[in-house]
């Protein structure tokens, strides 16, 4: 009881603070406007002044309440971000061969950030969608049935210094990526992670992202795969228009070659058969990659505000034939789409050999989420009012291998984001 009464209390003065602030700016309105009619201050002095009260006024304002949030709500809730977003898509898909499909899909996710101490932060977000890693879509289907959640994040990230991030549990991907000839932006990696970034100077500073990931875990073996990435890479503005971000990595996958084909795998990997009957991985999965961006700020004025090159290219080591990819692209608008009027154009094309890179990782949408596949990935995008934009995504994508059985997928979305 007592704790409510405080808490009356403190709102109880802080509504008196802002009604006192209010009229007092109200009465310095009609002492300048009697100085003006009098002569003794000039219009554009009058108006300066009240400028400068209501100024003063709003800051006070910003102050009591600032201060009365400290009193009435408890630390660990000051310490709480709460974000999510909501995305309505309607998807039209018509693969050669398949059943042309339209589909009414939706995404949501919600995540809660807290701040533990002082270099300390835990965060955990849900998300609509199957068990699948590389999709957090659900379909309108079934009859109105209820719709599965999952956790989407668990992850504490402790920064001991402002250029060091350790991250461990089921968390955001750390690889720097600038597209999703890799890693589809659905998939949170588990395991652990350290990120360090180091400025050299004004213009140049560098990175170094490295993780250790479970990919699968058998009671039964003691060997089971998993992933170890190390990709060092540069920060570099070139000019006040240019900058170029660039990373080369290392993904080593070992204890792979030989084991299971592995849950949500696209099957579009080498494997064969071993003794007991048992479809495995033919090949291991040693990775090197590089990874880039090139961006131009206002390349062309009043029309353009942003424009860039990006590349992508992987290249298995540990496999003897069909072991590469790459990805090239462009876009130009603005470099981001977050408000009213902004917008986006991009473009890319991409080739995945069958062997490249594991079938569970790259992008869904690419042809299914398939290796042995290339095409093209058209993106606009425009911003409808801060934080809501609309976006339409087109792929026109093949197998390398015969048949090709090319696809077409057409996505337009509504995306919201708070």
């Amino acid at each position: 009881m007592k704790k409510y009464l405080i808490i009356a209390c403190v709102a109880v003065l802080l509504l008196l603070s802002l009604k006192t602030a209010a009229r007092a700016v109200t009465e310095m309105e009609i002492l300048v406007d009697k100085l003006v009619e009098k002569g003794i201050l000039t219009p554009a002095d009058g108006d300066k002044i009240i400028r400068e009260t209501h100024a003063e006024a709003k800051k006070q304002q910003e102050a009591v309440i600032k201060e009365a949030k400290t009193k009435i709500l408890p630390d660990w809730v000051q310490n709480t971000k709460l974000t999510g977003d909501f995305r309505l898509r309607y998807q039209w898909d018509d693969r050669d061969g398949s059943n042309e499909r339209n589909r009414f899909r939706f995404r949501a996710r919600l995540a809660l950030e807290t701040k533990i101490a002082e270099t300390l932060k835990f965060t955990f977000g849900i998300a609509s969608g199957p068990n699948d890693p590389r999709s957090t879509n659900q379909t309108a289907s079934d009859v109105f049935s209820h719709k599965q959640l999952n956790i989407d994040l668990a992850y504490v990230s402790w920064t001991p210094y402002a250029w060091v991030n350790v991250l461990g549990g089921k968390m955001k991907n750390p690889v720097y990526v600038v597209d999703q000839l890799i890693w589809d932006s659905d998939i949170r990696p588990e395991g652990v992670a350290a990120q360090f970034n180091r400025k050299f100077n004004d213009d140049v500073s560098g990175f170094l992202n490295t993780a250790v990931f479970i990919l699968n875990e058998n009671a039964q073996d003691n060997n089971n795969p998993y992933m170890f990435v190390v990709q060092p890479g540069i920060d570099w503005k070139i000019t006040d228009c240019t900058k170029l971000k660039y990373a080369f990595g290392w993904t080593d996958i070992p204890n792979i070659e030989g084991k299971p084909q592995l849950t949500y795998s696209a099957g579009t990997n080498t494997y064969e058969t071993n003794k007991a009957g048992v479809k495995v991985y033919k090949y291991g999965y040693n990775l090197l990659t590089m990874t880039g961006e090139l961006g131009f700020k206002n390349p062309v004025r009043n029309m353009v505000n942003y424009a860039a090159l990006f590349g992508e290219y992987v290249h298995n080591t540990a496999a003897s034939g069909n072991n590469s990819g790459f990805m090239t692209g462009f876009y130009f608008g603005d470099e981001k789409v977050t408000d009213k009027g902004q917008w986006q154009f991009k473009y890319s094309f991409r080739r995945l050999e069958s062997d490249a890179v594991l079938d569970v990782l790259p992008d869904s949408d690419f042809y299914g989420g398939a290796t042995d596949a290339y095409g093209h990935k058209a993106t606009f995008q425009y911003g409808l009012m801060k934080n809501v934009w609309y976006e339409m995504n087109y792929y026109r994508t093949e197998k390398i291998k015969s048949p090709e059985k090319p696809e077409n997928i057409l996505q337009t979305d509504i995306n919201f984001k708070f």
